[in-house]
């Protein structure tokens, strides 16, 4: 590990200083300008996230930092403020504690490979804990070879979602979003059908997007208590980590889950029950995988009569057209129907 750099936050002059450190050392690591702008960006909202609320000792900490054969560099902003009361609040876009647009905490996230926050309101002497908050986050330089040199690191996802017929809304919600590192993807099925159903769905996926950067059982724990006053939903959320090529996965109700590799297939198992009235301790599973493996999420609405030994290569090597097929003839007209297909 590098040296570690540090620059006091006392004003605005500061930020572009600090800001213009950063780049060059990402520079001499070789990140793309997109990555650097997006760094830029963070270190911004770090800077101006200390001056605004008049925290003293700010300062930004920085460093390379390698796992594998990856290099990325951490940042560090750490304060002794007035720490934050709620941070799941204003953790989300549009709010702030200081009545400003509040969209600092939201782009920090967003342009983050990794992103942790600790913060007390007052100091708690018996465990030498100071009033303040300590924001830790790591950006991965983005390569098209992964850490084992086998090839791209890109996964490749494709979807096909639609209502019950005779619905407008669609009670099915999906959600997928990559990373430099890994790559979230979720099939959310509210119970039954229509508007609540739909409503609840949403709202999970809300809590997943909220929550990109907690552990996948904190995202289910979060999308539990979410969802208490709604009519619920089953759920299948995968992370996949695409540098050490494994896939950890919580399963709750009866999402169909398949992993497929040189053609054969395994069923996934979930934990029976659905998420807003889960009571009992679901773990992460984890599973090795493969470049070029498949993993496919089904609600309900698709029948699980499909196996893929039926289809040929040129349908299963492409996940648009294995999405595509397998749900024209497998949806069931009277359900909701969500498949997602992803290439790892």
């Amino acid at each position: 590990m590098d040296p570690i750099n540090e620059y006091e936050v006392r004003g605005t002059y500061d930020i572009g200083f600090i800001r213009r450190q950063i780049a060059d050392k990402m520079k001499s690591l070789n990140f793309s300008d997109k990555e650097i702008s997006e760094v830029s960006i963070v270190v911004s909202e770090l800077c101006s996230n200390i001056i605004k609320h008049n925290a003293v000792d700010g300062k930004i900490r920085f460093f390379e930092i390698t796992e594998r054969s990856r290099v990325g560099i951490e940042i560090v902003a750490e304060d002794k403020g007035p720490g934050i009361e709620d941070i799941d609040e204003v953790l989300k876009d549009g709010v702030s504690s200081k009545g400003t647009m509040g969209g600092g905490f939201g782009a920090i996230r967003r342009f983050s490979d990794f992103f942790e926050i600790r913060s007390n309101t007052k100091d708690i002497e018996n465990k030498g804990m100071l009033a303040g908050t300590m924001i830790t986050v790591r950006k991965w330089r983005f390569t098209s070879i992964d850490a084992s040199g086998t090839g791209s690191s890109e996964i490749k996802v494709s979807v096909m979602s639609r209502p019950h017929t005779g619905f407008s809304v669609n009670g099915d919600c999906y959600y997928t979003k990559g990373f430099g590192d890994r790559e979230i993807i979720a099939v959310v099925d509210g119970l039954g059908h229509g508007m609540e159903a739909h409503e609840a769905a949403s709202r999970a996926v809300k809590i997943i997007d909220e929550n990109i950067h907690c552990s996948i059982d904190e995202i289910i724990r979060n999308m539990n208590m979410a969802l208490k006053n709604t009519r619920g939903a089953v759920v299948a959320l995968v992370i996949i980590y695409k540098f050490i090529n494994e896939f950890e996965m919580i399963s709750i109700g009866n999402i169909d889950c398949r992993y497929i590799a040189g053609g054969t297939t395994e069923k996934l198992l979930s934990y029976n029950g659905y998420v807003g009235a889960y009571r009992g301790s679901c773990k992460a599973r984890k599973h090795n995988y493969n470049k070029g493996d498949i993993l496919v999420l089904c609600s309900d609405g698709i029948s699980s009569k499909w196996e893929i030994d039926r289809y040929s290569h040129g349908i299963i090597n492409s996940p648009s057209v294995l999405c595509s097929t397998v749900f024209k003839e497998h949806a069931r007209q009277n359900d909701d129907a969500t498949m997602l297909v992803a290439v790892l």
